[in-house]
C-alpha cells in the first residue's frame, strides 16, 4: 500500500512533463522593456569608482584595510555580475531539472495527462490551473450546501393544526427534523467549505501574482539591491526569493494538486466510499455510484481539504529551508 501511494505521489507530479520553461531571464533583468537596466548599469559603475577609489586611497596611504575591501567587492560584484548574465541558463536548467524528473516518471509508468497540462504552459500557469479547476469545485459545493442549508430550515418551520368548533385546536410540526439536517449542513459549511474556499482563492491570488510579476519586477529589484553594497544581503535574499516564486512554489502547487486531480478521484473513492458516505447529503443512498458521483458529498469536500490547509503549509515549510540554503551559498560564493 505505501509502495503504491508512493508511486501515485510521484506520478502526480508528472503531468507537466515537457512543459515551457523561460529561456530569457537575463534579457526580462536587462531588457529596456521590463528591466531596470539603466540602474543596474548605473550601480555597476558606482561600485566600480568606490572600488577603484577604495584601492587607490589604499595604495597610497598602505591602508591595508581599505585594499582588502577593494579586492572583496571586486569579487562580489565580478560574481554579482556572473549570476545577472547566467540567470536565463540558472531559471532554464532549474526548471529543466524538474522537468527531466517529471517526464521521466510520467513516461515510465505511462500517466495520462490532465486537462490542466500543456507543452506550452509554464509551471505557474498550469499551477493556476489548477487552482482554478479546485476553487470551481470549492464554490459549487458552497452554493449547494447554501442552497441546502436555507431549505432545510425553512422546510423545518412546516406544520398541521387541527381545529375543532368550539372547541380546542392542536399544532404539530411536520418536518422539525429538517432543523437537525440544516444544521448538518451549517457546520460542515463554515467549519470546512467556506474556509477552504478562502485558502484556494488566496492560492489562486498568489499563483497569479507569481506568473505575472516575480520575474518582470522581483529579479531586477534582487540585482539592483545585491550590486549596491549596503543592501548586498537583502539582494541576496530577494535573488533567492525569486527563484523559489518562480520555480519552486510552482513546481509544488503542480505537485499538490496533481494529487487533487490525478489520485483523489472517482476510482479512489469506489475503495473508501463507506467511510465518507453520509445518508442525508448523498441522497439517502450509501452505494459506490451515489458517494463517488456526487459532487455535493463528504467526498468532494474531502478532497479540497489536504489542497486548503495541510499541502500549503508544507510547501511553505519547504520553500523556507530553501530560502534558508540558498541566501547562506550566496552569501558564502560572495
Amino acid at each position: 500500500m505505501m509502495k503504491r501511494l508512493l508511486i501515485l505521489l510521484l506520478l502526480s507530479s508528472s503531468v507537466f512533463a515537457g512543459m515551457a520553461c523561460m529561456p530569457n531571464a537575463t534579457d526580462v533583468i536587462l531588457g529596456p522593456d521590463g528591466g531596470m537596466q539603466g540602474l543596474i548599469l548605473a550601480v555597476i559603475g558606482l561600485t566600480i569608482i568606490i572600488i577603484a577609489v577604495a584601492y587607490t586611497a589604499g595604495s597610497v596611504t598602505n591602508n591595508p584595510a581599505m585594499t582588502i575591501f577593494a579586492k572583496d567587492e571586486i569579487w562580489h560584484l565580478g560574481f554579482s555580475i556572473i549570476i545577472l548574465l547566467s540567470m536565463s541558463g540558472i531559471v532554464l536548467v532549474s526548471c529543466m531539472v524538474i522537468d527531466f524528473f517529471s517526464a521521466s516518471v510520467f513516461n515510465n509508468a505511462g500517466f495520462t495527462a490532465s486537462s490542466c497540462y500543456n507543452s506550452a504552459f509554464t509551471m505557474p500557469e498550469v499551477a493556476t490551473c489548477y487552482a482554478k479547476e479546485a476553487l470551481s469545485d470549492a464554490k459549487d459545493a458552497s452554493r449547494a450546501y447554501i442552497r441546502k442549508y436555507i431549505d432545510n430550515i425553512m422546510d423545518s418551520t412546516m406544520s398541521w393544526s387541527l381545529q375543532w368548533p368550539m372547541m380546542n385546536s392542536y399544532t404539530s410540526t411536520a418536518a422539525s427534523y429538517k432543523r437537525i439536517v440544516s444544521n448538518q449542513y451549517d457546520m460542515v459549511l463554515n467549519s470546512f467549505l467556506i474556509p477552504a474556499l478562502m485558502s484556494i482563492s488566496i492560492q489562486k491570488l498568489a499563483l497569479q501574482f507569481i506568473q505575472e510579476n516575480v520575474v518582470t519586477w522581483m529579479l531586477p529589484t534582487a540585482f539592483f539591491l545585491r550590486i549596491f553594497i549596503p543592501t548586498r544581503q537583502m539582494g541576496n535574499m530577494l535573488i533567492a526569493l525569486s527563484l523559489a516564486l518562480y520555480i519552486i512554489i510552482p513546481f509544488l502547487y503542480v505537485f499538490n494538486f496533481a494529487m487533487y486531480d490525478s489520485l483523489l478521484n472517482k476510482d479512489d473513492c469506489k475503495s473508501y466510499y463507506s467511510g465518507v458516505c453520509d445518508f442525508v447529503a448523498d441522497g439517502g443512498s450509501c452505494t459506490a455510484a451515489s458517494v463517488c458521483g456526487n459532487k455535493e458529498g463528504f467526498w468532494m469536500i474531502a478532497r479540497l481539504l489536504p489542497q486548503a490547509f495541510f499541502l500549503p503549509n508544507l510547501t511553505i515549510a519547504i520553500v523556507i529551508t530553501f530560502l534558508t540554503a540558498m541566501n547562506r551559498a550566496l552569501k558564502v560564493m560572495g
